[in-house]
């Protein structure tokens, strides 16, 4: 009588996994005993030490592979025997195994963070909250093992090809945990190794008791970009300065922190633009809603943006500098007593321009959503977009010398003059033409939408 339990065999994918972005794994509780000064704390073991959880990291693979060319019924099969399903009669336990990634060389730091009024642009009364991140550079150890057995016999080949595409995806790089829109979360793998042992055979049995190597699968490196992905890569640089206000100052006293745009800082402000194009258009903001994701409060209706967005991180060769201002009376026209307080923005090198990437990404596009891209991007490089605070005194703006576009396939390249040096022009142009085509929106935008 078979046995359709029996081991037949394993699959070890193994490596190191690295943050390439600040990550974010919460741990379910606000205002803890154990740390009531930060609303949101990353998960860690009892003696401290960060973390990805093993379902976090499972969670986030299984609903890659279902993105890949869709979700059909042979694959919803293959992903339940792989992952699991929960079925009152019929729940079938994974195939994988995936450990937790204890993470070493660890910072975690505090980052405050607002709620913006999407009509008025200013922040909402008693939306100001802080939470945890671990910053980028930690590393951990990954280990996944896929059991194949009996009941596995007529699958193997395309459990295999999927293992592959796993190895393939953690080598690339997958997003995992909170804000992965707003750039955060971003994870890779170096020198992953995908082995199999076949225990048919008793030399491969020996092999993994004995703790040795298996047989090394090779599988090629392919990018995961889908085809109606649309991304956006540009060089941009500061035609001033730029002020990220933050409620600690150590930025300015310790030299060696790393200064940076966030992602939501980004991303809010690209979502913003989109809707004054829009508002010009006489379109609604329905697709900006779907573009960029919202929330309500009061339905508790929510959506996921597709907009994904990477944090502007500013290298050594750009300075911090101290600006003393004063606060005049408006009435007298002169200095308010005790008024004097000082900025620390930041700003090029005097005599160069020094250029930072912006990369966008926006999943499933469609060719109207891309048109809307393909305004932003003029509007980027042609200066009309600022970042930061006190931009209504001249800070934050800034400028595309470059751009880069890939979409369905094909890959355009616009200099700081604005002429497409490589790929069709008149492609471009039909895409904003659909955007004008596309049917107006009737729906207002949610309320409470924010990044």
């Amino acid at each position: 009588m078979s046995n359709s339990a029996k081991i037949m065999g394993r699959y070890t994918l193994t490596g190191t996994v690295k943050l390439i972005s600040p990550l974010i794994i919460r741990a379910g509780v606000y205002n803890d005993i154990l740390n009531d000064t930060v609303d949101d704390i990353v998960v860690t073991y009892h003696d401290g030490q960060p973390f990805i959880p093993g379902t976090s990291l499972a969670g986030v693979l299984r609903q890659t592979i279902q993105d890949i060319d869709g979700i059909k019924d042979s694959k919803r099969t293959l992903d339940n025997v792989l992952f699991g399903s929960i079925d009152e009669h019929k729940g079938t336990q994974s195939a994988l195994q995936i450990n937790d990634i204890p993470l070493e060389n660890t910072n975690i730091s505090v980052r405050d963070g607002i709620c913006i009024d999407d009509v008025l642009g200013v922040t909402k009364d008693g939306a100001k909250y802080d939470f945890e991140v671990i910053e980028s550079g930690a590393h951990g150890t990954l280990r996944i093992d896929c059991i194949i057995r009996e009941c596995h016999q007529n699958q193997v080949d395309i459990i295999k090809d999927t293992l592959i595409t796993l190895a393939n995806l953690l080598k690339n790089g997958i997003s995992i945990g909170a804000r992965t829109v707003n750039g955060f979360g971003c994870i890779a793998c170096e020198e992953i190794s995908l082995e199999h042992y076949d225990f048919t055979k008793p030399k491969n049995v020996q092999s993994w008791l004995l703790n040795e190597s298996g047989t090394t699968v090779t599988f090629p490196e392919k990018p995961n970009i889908e085809k109606n992905d649309l991304i956006i890569d540009m060089d941009c640089y500061l035609e001033d300065t730029i002020l990220i206000k933050s409620i600690f100052e150590a930025g300015w006293d310790n030299k060696s922190l790393t200064l940076f745009i966030p992602g939501t800082s980004v991303k809010g402000v690209l979502r913003h633009q989109c809707s004054r194009i829009l508002n010009v258009l006489g379109r609604g903001t329905t697709m900006t809603d779907k573009l960029f994701g919202y929330s309500n409060d009061k339905t508790k209706e929510s959506h996921k943006g597709r907009v994904l967005v990477n944090e502007v991180y500013f290298d050594t060769a750009y300075t911090q500098e101290e600006q003393h201002r004063i606060r005049v009376d408006r009435f007298t026209g002169g200095v308010m007593n005790g008024a004097l307080f000082a900025d620390h923005p930041l700003r090029n090198t005097k005599g160069a321009k020094l250029t930072f990437p912006l990369h966008i990404r926006i999943k499933d596009c469609s060719n109207s959503e891309a048109g809307l891209a393909m305004l932003l991007v003029k509007d980027l490089m042609s200066g009309q977009v600022t970042m930061g605070a006190n931009r209504t005194i001249g800070c934050g703006r800034i400028k595309g010398e470059s751009v880069t576009i890939q979409y369905n396939g094909e890959s355009y390249v616009i200099d700081d003059s604005g002429k497409v040096t490589k790929g069709q022009e008149e492609t471009l142009e039909a895409l904003v033409q659909s955007l004008h085509h596309f049917k107006k929106d009737t729906v207002s935008a949610k309320e409470g939408a924010h990044e």
